[in-house]
């Protein structure tokens, strides 16, 4: 019996001892670590990207490619923590997205399993005119008329703004019509022509003018009329004309059927309408002037006088006598640009027609 046990012993120890050398024998294998993370612009292909511009608004893509112990490496930019030390300036939308928010300078890294990236400088700048657009496409003016163009710039940072005093306006055919440094519009010859604006290197849409000639200031137009030397006249004008510039205080309208005017609908004003008229005429440029007025009475005489009934010399409204800004007693002259009467002094709140001057 003991020798049963004693055989059991040397088996078990035998046993044993055959487990513990084969343990030994185990190759265990070192761990693979995350030594180096580098980050870079993804377009640029440049290892560990130290300094980099980007446009306010714009989007900068990067990747993190990590670096094992191994010698291996691996993209890391989906599995990274993506970091800004000034979110107010530029931050990550998503894993390697950078937006910049603002003006400035921010520094940026990417961390896994407690590895930090290489830090990046990131200068965020202006933001670039992405495109530009002006307002209306389609222009129809009459000859010596105005039209204001508006040029909106849109930035890579989604903003727009008004910059029709800041491009440079270029129409194609310069002898039909011209263009102010502030987007102003004259119709000089009747013809068609195009005009496009430009600003940092950025082009616009292109906008199709038609220039034509006014021949019934009862329709959309309104008569400039030069009598030398740059003076010039202007109708009383019409509902349809005063209504497409926005309008101007008034008190209502009357109609003309084609004997003393053309036929249409004509605005009638009181005295301070009528003075008010000229204002409007400054504030909208009209014919790229800013300095309108009422003429005087010695200034429409003249006006008659050279050129008789302006009904049949240029197609005035004339039916109804005209305010002038030279007052008498109580209140101003009026005249007749159909005889070249001087209707008796009337109180300014009368209702008449209004005519315009500028001298250059």
């Amino acid at each position: 019996m003991n020798k049963i046990i004693s055989l059991y012993i040397l088996i078990i120890l035998f046993l044993a001892g055959c487990n513990l050398e084969l343990s030994e024998e185990v190759d265990v294998k070192p761990a693979i670590t995350l030594e180096r993370i580098d980050i870079s612009v993804s377009s640029s292909g440049i290892r560990g990207t130290s300094k980099l511009t980007m446009r306010k608004g714009n989007k900068k893509a990067f990747v993190a490619v990590g670096y094992y112990s191994d010698h291996s490496s691996k993209v890391l930019t989906d599995l990274s923590i993506w970091r800004s030390n000034n979110k107010n300036i530029g931050y990550f939308v998503e894993p390697g997205q950078l937006i910049g928010k603002a003006l400035g300078f921010i520094k940026i890294t990417a961390t896994k399993d407690g590895v930090t990236s290489n830090t990046v400088d990131v200068e965020v700048t202006n933001a670039i005119v992405t495109s530009l657009t002006v307002t209306p496409s389609q222009v129809l003016v009459a000859k010596g008329q105005t039209q204001q163009l508006l040029a909106t710039a849109t930035y890579s940072d989604g903003t727009s703004s008004d910059v029709s005093r800041s491009v440079t306006w270029t129409p194609d055919e310069p002898q039909t019509a011209t263009v102010t440094p502030t987007g102003l519009l004259s119709g000089d010859t009747v013809a068609t022509t195009t005009v496009e604006a430009f600003l940092d290197g950025v082009t616009s849409n292109t906008v199709d003018v038609e220039v034509y000639a006014c021949r019934s200031t009862g329709a959309s137009c309104l008569d400039i009329f030069d009598t030398g030397s740059g003076k010039l006249f202007t109708n009383s004008p019409s509902k349809t004309f005063l209504d497409s510039r926005g309008g101007s205080t008034n008190k209502g309208f009357t109609q003309e059927i084609g004997t003393s005017g053309p036929t249409g609908d004509f605005y009638i004003f009181d005295w301070n309408n009528a003075d008010s008229l000229c204002d409007t005429y400054n504030s909208k440029s009209i014919a790229g002037r800013t300095n309108w007025r009422l003429a005087t009475v010695n200034e429409l005489r003249g006006l008659f006088n050279t050129n008789g009934n302006m009904f049949t010399a240029r197609g005035w409204a004339v039916r109804i006598n005209y305010w002038t800004s030279t007052s008498r007693g109580p209140g101003y002259a009026n005249i007749s640009l159909r005889n070249g009467h001087s209707g008796l002094t009337m109180p300014s709140d009368d209702y008449l027609y209004a005519s315009c001057v500028s001298v250059p």
